[in-house]
């Protein structure tokens, strides 16, 4: 079992380290491209911030669709607090109340796929600290004829830098309905 679960580490370094290199070279590809769709993106240093915090994302979707807890938790500060709207037991503060919330999720306690609609994420850098929204739009028995959407959400609020990488510092969550493209459920 501390095999595997070494192999699944290594495995997870492997691929950050993979999706690093490709995030330098799609962002060295950004910084030459000519102007068009491309130009809306942000450039100079802040695109390596933002790049990064859309590998903490990824990897927020990949830990909930895998049911990951251990990868789940390394994306979240040890003192982070999740306040999901109209949850009685909201806010969640600390790595035991975060991971009891994550545990206890219809991602930890159903299989499901998780979706975002990569248009309606948004990221602002200022320094170590970051703003970040995106939905979740999850799918039950994904691989099977009988999907269908399980749960739809969003996550929104401040990262903050540690140890060099981005975490999940200060978040909301709460139900992203009706399912909108130009509706945003936060603030």
């Amino acid at each position: 079992m501390i095999g595997d679960a070494l192999t699944r580490k290594a495995s997870r370094r492997e691929a950050l380290r993979l999706g690093v290199a490709g995030t330098a070279l799609g962002v060295a590809g950004l910084l030459v491209a000519p102007a068009g769709p491309a130009a809306a993106q942000v450039r100079g240093p802040e695109s390596v911030q933002v790049a990064e915090i859309y590998e903490l994302q990824a990897a927020f979707h990949r830990a909930k669709t895998a049911q990951d807890i251990a990868l789940m938790m390394s994306l979240w500060d040890p003192a982070a607090t999740l306040a999901y709207r109209g949850d009685p037991n909201s806010p969640y503060i600390g790595f035991a109340r975060l991971r009891a919330f994550w545990l206890s999720s219809g991602s930890f306690t159903h299989r499901r796929f998780s979706l975002v609609p990569s248009f309606k994420t948004e990221i602002r850098v200022h320094g170590e600290e970051a703003y970040l929204y995106f939905e979740c739009h999850d799918i039950g028995d994904y691989d099977q004829p009988s999907r269908y959407i399980a749960h739809d959400s969003f996550l929104a609020g401040t990262l903050r830098k540690r140890g060099g990488a981005w975490v999940f510092w200060n978040m909301t969550a709460g139900i992203a309905a009706p399912l909108s493209a130009d509706h945003y459920y936060f603030p």
